[in-house]
């Protein structure tokens, strides 16, 4: 039945092939259904539930970029053809346009969640760690050790989270950096609020205190290719 595979992200994806694993990741992580993807990308909802299933799916260049758009993300990061690499290794545009971007912008660019940076001052140097994150309206929550580094940060230092996407292919992509205050979330009706986001670490299990945000300063900046 098209639809039958939902927003839960609870679908047994063993036997999909490698590009329908990152359909199916992509679209749970926006949390859009199959008729949400299939009307953004202008597809039938069987396709796109075929290419999610079926290990054989090929499907065109076009088809593959109008996939990509509906899932906001690159052409080459849905192939998969960035697996394993850093990213900016491709050409620089031959016109870059650079623009810096609006605290509004900013937020409408973090609201998806992903993956983020959290960049603060360990005793002996400075330290970026890697986190699942999402928006809880414009703070920032993601889960980690409560004993760990991230929980030894004075509740009152200054911390920065880092938000980035690029696009080799297209060389283009954007940068978002906040800055605030971070603390270990205790409260009970915060905790509620912060547990139904539905943050999974990607770090693996025993991540299971719930880190908060509260953004005080946020900028960023997009380079686009001239069209």
């Amino acid at each position: 039945m098209i639809g039958s595979v939902g927003v839960s992200g609870a679908e047994d994806m063993s036997a999909a092939g490698d590009l329908g694993r990152r359909i199916f990741a992509r679209r749970i992580q926006l949390n859009l259904t199959i008729e949400q993807v299939a009307e953004r990308a202008a597809m039938a909802g069987g396709y796109i539930e075929y290419l999610e299933q079926d290990p054989t799916a090929n499907p065109s260049i076009e088809g593959l970029a109008k996939l990509a758009f509906a899932l906001e993300i690159s052409m080459s990061d849905l192939a998969g053809g960035q697996q394993g690499r850093a990213r900016g290794r491709g050409r620089a545009a031959s016109a870059p346009v650079l623009t810096e971007l609006g605290r509004d912008q900013c937020e409408d660019l973090m609201r998806a969640g992903g993956i983020g940076r959290v960049v603060f001052r360990a005793p002996d140097r400075p330290v970026a760690i890697p986190v699942n994150f999402k928006m809880l309206e414009t703070a920032i929550v993601f889960r980690s050790t409560e004993h760990g580094s991230i929980g030894e940060i004075d509740p009152g230092e200054l911390v920065s989270f880092e938000v980035d996407r690029f696009d080799d292919a297209m060389s283009e992509g954007w940068s978002v950096l906040a800055s605030g205050t971070s603390h270990c979330v205790s409260e009970p009706a915060e905790l509620l609020r912060v547990e139904a986001l539905g943050v999974e670490p990607w770090a693996g299990a025993g991540r299971n205190a719930y880190f908060c945000i509260a953004v005080t300063a946020l900028s960023g900046r997009r380079i686009d290719a001239a069209r």
